[in-house]
């Protein structure tokens, strides 16, 4: 007996208020179902989470994902986002972003974002790498940062 699917992808998203098209650069809540922004990296938005638009993300963070691509799944509703919640999206965003490039570039990113050099350790817990790639990062940064 075949199970049938219950989570289609829409077509389109659905739209904020009946109105308002929803595309990568708009900013929205998602109340029920999940949206995926599709790029480079994929990035998952659950019931909760707040897509802070495009033009919001840290320049490296929305160079990995330069997407027009959203895709929804059957049932979800948003609503537009509330100024309040762009900062906790702009969080989300970049820490699944950062978990998702490879250990150097993502190293890179991290160290540009936060303004400092972090050790192995704290790389291995930031960005889920192991502590080879972590020391390859690293090494990989002060090698093209000397001079």
């Amino acid at each position: 007996m075949m199970i049938p699917r219950s989570n289609v992808w829409l077509p389109e998203l659905p739209p904020i208020d009946g109105t308002l098209p929803v595309t990568v650069d708009t900013p929205f809540h998602v109340l029920t179902g999940l949206v995926v922004v599709e790029g480079r990296h994929h990035l998952t938005l659950l019931p909760g989470a707040t897509w802070p638009g495009l033009d919001a993300l840290p320049a490296p963070i929305a160079a990995s994902v330069m997407s027009s691509d959203l895709r929804a799944a059957t049932g979800t509703r948003l609503r537009a986002a509330l100024p309040g919640e762009l900062p906790a999206g702009v969080a989300l965003a970049t820490a699944q972003a950062l978990r998702s490039l490879p250990g150097p570039e993502a190293y890179e990113v991290l160290t540009a974002l936060t303004g400092h050099v972090h050790t192995p350790r704290d790389a291995m817990l930031i960005l889920d790498v192991s502590h080879e790639t972590a020391m390859r990062a690293l090494k990989h940064y002060k090698e093209t940062t000397r001079g």
